[in-house]
Order: structure tokens, then sequence, then C-alpha cells
């Protein structure tokens, strides 16, 4: 009902555009504060038009705070989450790569989020390449994205991993297309044992038509999982 509900208000009659169009809405010591304008899925075949506040880390690197968007783009953030039954996440994150357009997160509703990692921890958890590995506590398990677009043509990458701790810490996590040309990461941390189901994903695009690999890979104190996947472009 909220993804029918939102499509009727938000239906896009302007022509189409091309990868996306950012505005500097602040200047600061830390990075400009940004609004990208992209299109999305209107749930319906069709496509509409929204707002990511970002702030530009450097280069082709965002920070994105999920709690921090225009009203529009929330609304938008939870139908896509409940499409999957979920609901959206309210932490921190990266947006990075040549071709990325936006990201977004979903957790369970049953899922007790944590406390957002710092842009600085986000970064740092990923300084090390993770490997699978479990034990009979704790977990990670993942899926990477897969599936087919046109050349040219925006996509949504989205993975979806499980993950349990018996001990307190970190829970990292990434979703990346054609070797980081297009990534989506975050962190959070938890003050004593936790589980986690979410989904994340990225808008990505592909230029020629081929094959793009992907990966979703997600860490806990005493675990990582890591999956594989690809993206034909067609």
């Amino acid at each position: 009902m909220l993804a029918t509900t939102f499509l009727l208000s938000a239906a896009l009659t302007a022509p189409p555009m091309a990868g996306y169009i950012d505005r500097i809405v602040e200047h600061r010591a830390d990075g400009d504060v940004i609004l990208r304008t992209s299109e999305h899925s209107d749930f319906n075949g069709g496509k509409i038009r929204l707002e990511q506040k970002l702030r530009r880390l450097s280069g082709n690197k965002f920070s994105i705070d999920f709690s921090d968007q225009p009203a529009a783009t929330k609304t938008y953030h939870e139908a896509l989450c409940l499409e999957s039954g979920m609901r959206p996440s309210t932490g921190r994150g990266i947006l990075g790569g040549e071709n990325a357009i936006a990201a977004w997160s979903c957790v369970s509703s049953e899922t007790r989020e944590g406390t957002p990692a710092t842009i600085e921890e986000i970064e740092r958890a990923f300084d090390e390449p993770a490997s699978s590995q479990d034990n009979w506590t704790d977990y990670a398990r993942t899926a990477a994205p897969s599936g087919s677009a046109a050349p040219g043509q925006p996509f949504f990458a989205i993975g979806s991993m499980n993950v349990k701790s018996s001990v307190a810490g970190a829970v990292s996590y990434s979703v990346s297309v054609d070797d980081r040309r297009c990534y989506a990461q975050s962190a959070e941390r938890h003050a004593g044992a936790f589980e986690l189901s979410a989904q994340t994903g990225v808008n990505c695009s592909g230029t020629r038509p081929g094959s793009l690999n992907t990966e979703l890979r997600a860490c806990v104190p005493r675990a990582c999982g890591l999956s594989q996947g690809s993206y034909r472009i067609r």
C-alpha cells in the first residue's frame, strides 16, 4: 500500500535523465554536502526522481546518513524495504566508485540495530580483505547480487546477509559491482551478543555489454562471509 501511495504522489513526468545530477547545498571544511538527483524504480515498471543527501569525502567517495534524508527519499526507502518485509536502516555508510549513483540499506523488522559507526570506523573496517569463515556459534552468511540490465541503464544491485555474534563488537558489510566501480559499505557497533538480517544495495550502471562481477561481504568479531555473483549487461 505504501509503495502504491508513493507511486501515485511522485510519478515521474519529466524526461528520463542519464546518471545523476549533483547540487551543492552546503560548503563544509570536512566535505561539501550535496543533493544528488537520480531516477529509481517506482515499483510498477516506471521511474521516479529522488534526491539523496551525501557528503563528499574524496574523489568519487561520499558518506551517507540514512536518517538524515529528504522526506520523499525516506518514504521511498521505507517502501523499498517493505517490498522485502523489512524496514530502512538508520545508520551511516559510504557510497563510492566512479559509476555509483545511490545506496540503500534495509534490516529485518525483528532486528535491533546497533550504534552507527563513524565514517572513519567504516573505512578502517574494510582495510583488510575478508575470507569466508564461521565457527560453531558465530557466522556471517551472504548472498551477492545477481541479475541483468541494459547497457547504459542504471540498475539496483542488492545482496543479503545474516550474521550472528556471541560477543559484543562491530558488524561491517559491503556490496560492490565490477571490482568496486560501484560500492556501498557500512558498519555498526553492538554492546552485547547480536544477530542481524539485512539487505544492502547500490545503484550502478554498465556501459558495455558483458558480465560484471559482484561481491557481498560481512564480518562480525569471530566470523566473516564472502560471496560473489554477476550482473549481465545485454
